[in-house]
């Protein structure tokens, strides 16, 4: 490669945004506000309208006891994970779950799906 190709793409590179950034689970907390009208994310929180989130990574959707899910949800076999939790905020739960009693909500940013993800995942670990 020539020297001025290299210059220019050196220059390129450090100029784009990363393109793996890390998460923000920061961000991710600021994004949760949102979720926090439904949900709690401690044992002791309880449920809400929408079920605890304690515990979340690894369980089967609609396992929470005491919580009266719909048969949409209850039914829907899905395990929650980095990328079921990303994908319920991509395409939304109408289109993921239909049937399922959670509000349409959406977040189109990957990255911000990726902060809310992280914080999720710290803040409900056991």
């Amino acid at each position: 490669m020539k020297a001025g190709a290299l210059a220019v793409m050196l220059v390129l590179l450090s100029t784009a945004p990363a393109l793996c950034e890390e998460p923000d689970p920061e961000h991710g907390k600021t994004l949760f506000r949102a979720c926090a009208f439904c949900h709690t994310l401690t044992p002791d929180g309880g449920n809400r309208a929408g079920p605890t989130l304690w515990n979340l990574f690894g369980r089967t959707a609609g396992a929470v006891e005491g919580y009266r899910y719909s048969p949409a949800l209850k039914d829907s076999g899905i395990v929650w994970n980095e990328d079921t939790v990303a994908r319920l905020f991509e395409v939304g739960p109408d289109a993921m779950t239909p049937g399922s009693k959670m509000p349409l909500q959406t977040i189109p940013s990957a990255e911000d799906r990726a902060d809310l993800v992280a914080y999720l995942k710290a803040a409900t670990a056991p």
